[in-house]
């Protein structure tokens, strides 16, 4: 899958100032990947990435299909230039990136959804969450209306700790699955730090499913 001379796309998983970094894969040697010196996409200066830094790093492959996978920066190393070391973790562990809509996991995830137009306060949880938007288990008499506006916030449990996100969002539609009463709500307004948050989440829900064989 991983060839020299392919991009990759480098973004820290503690990102608080939205920053990613491209470079291109030198040298590839079993579970070790070579890259160049990256370059800050926003300043366009090439960057200095200390030992230890995880990452998302995406590629595209030659069939222009993009996978995502967790790194680490391992090392350093001169050959004819300087270079990086990351950690490959397998073409197993690669990701394939839906690039057209957002990756939707079926997973619970706590969250108090409020509805000031119903004046309802509905603690619940989800049944399926993307980077842009989601779908809430409710109460079988709780009514809600397509296009009623409302806010989440939710509690995403991450590897790096809990996140607590509160999400502006309105009603798509209602609907029942397996005795369940369900509203599908679309995130709105929401910012890109917000929606990266939302994006690793799900990435991360998404390894941890694939490693118990659910996905």
């Amino acid at each position: 899958m991983l060839k020299i001379g392919m991009s990759l796309t480098l973004e820290p998983l503690d990102n608080d100032l939205d920053e990613k970094y491209r470079c291109k894969i030198a040298d590839i040697e079993e579970d070790r990947i070579y890259i160049d010196y990256p370059k800050n996409l926003k300043t366009n200066r090439t960057t200095f990435l200390a030992n230890s830094i995880s990452f998302d790093a995406v590629l595209i492959s030659e069939n222009n299909v993009a996978y995502k996978f967790r790194t680490q920066v391992i090392g350093k190393v001169k050959k004819n230039i300087p270079l990086i070391i990351l950690h490959f973790p397998g073409d197993d562990q690669l990701i394939k990136i839906q690039r057209r809509q957002f990756v939707r996991i079926e997973t619970a995830v706590d969250v108090s959804v409020s509805l000031p137009q119903s004046n309802q306060q509905i603690p619940t949880i989800t049944e399926d969450i993307s980077a842009g938007g989601c779908a809430v288990l409710l109460p079988m008499n709780i009514k809600v209306d397509q296009n009623e506006e409302g806010e989440g916030l939710f509690v995403l449990p991450l590897q790096s700790g809990h996140m607590y996100l509160r999400l502006p969002f309105y009603v798509i539609r209602m609907w029942e699955k397996d005795g369940k009463h369900i509203a599908s709500l679309k995130f709105k307004d929401i910012s890109a730090k917000e929606k990266q948050v939302l994006l690793r989440f799900c990435f991360e829900r998404q390894l941890e499913l694939r490693k118990k064989g659910l996905s």
